[in-house]
């Protein structure tokens, strides 16, 4: 596969052809990160701008040699050189990380979604990457590597499922079992219902305001019970991570098996067939760390 159309070399941005960061030979797959702050990008020149603003405070504000990242992805899902080839990292946190693996920052933060332009961007740098450099196609988290929020709770669930990992042109709904993902206090809408009505389901309370559509105090605080329940250290519900999502599923299962429970019939089963779905779903995330004691 050659160079992807909507490549924009390091010369776009005025900077030097090739990157002053010492050399290296990264193969050991790519790593997602994303802003940490909210960017609310809409278009190209306001992602150039930001991706030469990034390398600004990068070399002047934190010394660094260039910019961390080997690659960014704008919200209309061109392909940002950024290090580029055969470079040492600046963001994975780890030597070994820094030194095995690219990094592409998605130019978005936490509470908001990608484009689906930068999840194809992103399938078709790897599929570049593998085809043409011998690069392990293994997409994985910053968070993979040190404690951080990075890549934020939309991406990191993305790398989980293995969005990234698909090849260029396959079809991705953000809204596969993650509906609620990336909510946060002051959000409204349907989703928000939704995440009230699960919440109901799981046994908190919402004595005020109910089911309004509106993510305020009490949902916040409901969000923080659930989670709880389940172990966390978490000190407030204010955004539904990752870890958030899978405890209040987690939660729900539990309680609606312990109100069906002494319905159970002769044969053993203990309720609707949704039930035991979650009940399975629940067993999955608590047996992969997601939900007894994690913020």
């Amino acid at each position: 596969m050659p160079r992807p159309d909507d490549f924009f070399p390091r010369e776009y941005f005025g900077w030097s052809a090739s990157s002053p960061a010492d050399y290296a030979d990264p193969d050991a797959g790519l790593v997602v990160h994303y802003n940490g702050a909210a960017t609310h990008l809409d278009s190209h020149s306001e992602c150039v701008s930001y991706w030469k603003n990034t390398r600004d405070d990068h070399v002047y504000n934190r010394g660094w040699a260039d910019t961390g990242y080997s690659f960014g992805v704008s919200v209309e899902g061109g392909i940002f050189e950024g290090r580029g080839l055969y470079r040492y990292q600046a963001a994975q946190g780890t030597t070994s990380g820094n030194a095995n693996y690219y990094s592409v920052s998605l130019m978005i933060g936490e509470g908001e979604r990608p484009t689906a332009a930068q999840i194809e961007g992103v399938r078709r740098l790897r599929q570049w990457l593998m085809s043409e450099h011998g690069v392990s196609g293994t997409v994985l988290g910053h968070r993979d590597f040190v404690s951080t929020s990075c890549p934020g709770s939309v991406l990191y669930a993305l790398v989980e499922r293995g969005a990234f990992e698909q090849p260029p042109g396959t079809s991705t709904s953000l809204s596969e079992g993650d509906e609620m993902l990336g909510l946060k206090v002051g959000d409204s809408g349907s989703r928000v219902t939704l995440l009230q009505q699960m919440l109901k389901y799981a046994g908190a309370s919402l004595p005020e305001y109910g089911v309004d559509g509106d993510y305020g105090q009490e949902t916040s605080d409901a969000l923080l019970w659930v989670r709880k329940q389940m172990g966390s250290s978490a000190t407030d519900g204010d955004t539904v991570t990752s870890y958030a999502l899978a405890q209040l599923h987690a939660q729900v299962a539990r309680h609606q098996a312990a109100k069906v429970a002494p319905e159970s019939g002769d044969d053993g089963s203990t309720g609707p067939e949704d039930l035991v779905v979650n009940s399975v779903t629940a067993n999955r995330v608590v047996a992969r760390g997601l939900v007894v004691g994690e913020s």
